[in-house]
């Protein structure tokens, strides 16, 4: 019969048989450990018995608890199982493939390789479940592990734990391994995975009339290449891939919403995590708006303005000059020029004409914005006037 207690006590035995043999067997999950033997003889008498140390570390003790005026005398054997004197052990356990030393990138296959002397190893998944591996076991997957025997030579005994394709969900899980089902002999190694990142650090800068130059943040290990997918006024348009952190995208038509996401692509062919969703209007710059002029002389004046996004807060090529002109009543220009600032003088101006309209247009690679007209006249003293 079975106990589960390092003690049994046994009944119904007779003075008249010259004595018993009681085998003990040890049970594991993986099997049968070897038996111990003790021989028992029964008395009109209590007695008591100490066995010698077996060669398996087990000491047991036989008391013959029954008494004289019973009938048939009963026996208790107590068994103390010791492991101090124990050998057995892992001998080798590493990350096999890729090397150690190697970066784990998402979508690679990963090896586990375990090698004990006591004939069976023990593996424990990252959820925590163990199992056992003997020499007949034949290769079984438990969660995301595929546990195997690879060797096997007397006692030793070596099995890897393979994962064909690791996951994010895996990384900083332990793998462990060990030769007992005892916890705290068990050898624990971690999954790091490394996998693209997000690209950040995004810029778009125009090259002409219609193509751009996007780039973003170089980044390391593990992303073999990058797809720029495309939509124009919400509706998809294409998918470029480059295998450098930058793109150029042509054929862009003036007036249309472009809207880019950035997409890493790991070694093993996985998407990882996009990048922000990047907006940009190909269009001509808006108009300049809250112009205001001042007379500094009989024949000069300033005029400031402010430029605006006019397409709310969506970029748009940046505006990379204004032409300035100056028109008589007459509607004849006396005056033209190019300025990267947000104000300009004017010299050479008459109190004699009534007005001068100027005219302000801005420029970006695109083309030309609209222009903003204001109306300004000279007299024989200074003034301001806002428009």
């Amino acid at each position: 019969y079975n106990v589960t207690d390092t003690n049994t006590t046994i009944t119904g035995l007779s003075p008249i048989n010259e004595y018993y043999t009681v085998t003990i067997i040890p049970v594991n999950v993986i099997g049968y450990g070897p038996s111990v033997t003790v021989n028992v003889s029964i008395t009109t008498t209590t007695s008591s018995i100490t066995n010698i140390m077996m060669s398996t570390t087990e000491y047991i003790t036989t008391q013959d608890k029954s008494s004289a005026m019973t009938a048939l005398p009963t026996i208790t054997i107590t068994m103390t199982e010791t492991i101090s004197s124990c050998t057995d052990t892992v001998v080798f356990f590493q990350q096999t493939e890729p090397n150690a030393s190697t970066v784990l990138c998402l979508g690679d296959r990963v090896e586990f390789t375990c090698e004990t002397d006591i004939g069976s190893v023990i593996w424990q998944t990252d959820d925590g479940r163990i199992t056992a591996l003997s020499s007949l076991t034949v290769p079984s997957q438990i969660d995301s592990l595929l546990l195997a025997v690879s060797h096997f030579n007397g006692s030793m005994i070596t099995s890897t734990a393979t994962i064909e394709s690791v996951t994010t969900s895996l990384n900083g899980a332990t793998i462990g391994c060990s030769d007992a089902l005892v916890l705290e002999n068990f050898i624990y190694l971690p999954i790091n995975v490394t996998g693209p990142v997000v690209p950040v650090n995004v810029t778009v800068k125009p090259i002409n009339n219609s193509a751009l130059f996007i780039q973003w943040a170089e980044q390391q290990d593990c992303t073999a290449h990058y797809n720029i997918t495309m939509t124009s006024n919400s509706t998809y348009t294409e998918s470029n891939t480059v295998n450098t952190s930058s793109g150029t995208i042509g054929s862009l038509i003036i007036g249309t919403n472009y809207s880019f996401i950035i997409i890493p692509v790991s070694t093993s062919g996985l998407g990882g995590p996009p990048s922000s969703l990047i907006q940009y209007i190909w269009n001509v710059p808006a108009q300049v708006v809250n112009i205001s002029w001042y007379q500094i002389s009989t024949d000069s004046v300033t005029i400031w303005w402010n430029k605006t996004q006019g397409y709310s807060t969506i970029p748009v090529p940046p505006t990379q000059y204004y032409i300035i002109n100056v028109y008589t009543t007459s509607n004849s220009i006396i005056y033209t020029n190019n300025t990267n600032n947000t104000n300009v003088t004017i010299t050479g101006l008459s109190p004699i004409n009534e007005y001068y309209t100027v005219t302000i247009i801005p420029v970006n690679v695109i083309g030309y914005g609209p222009s903003a007209t204001v109306n300004v006249s000279i007299t024989t003293s200074s003034s301001s006037v806002s428009s």
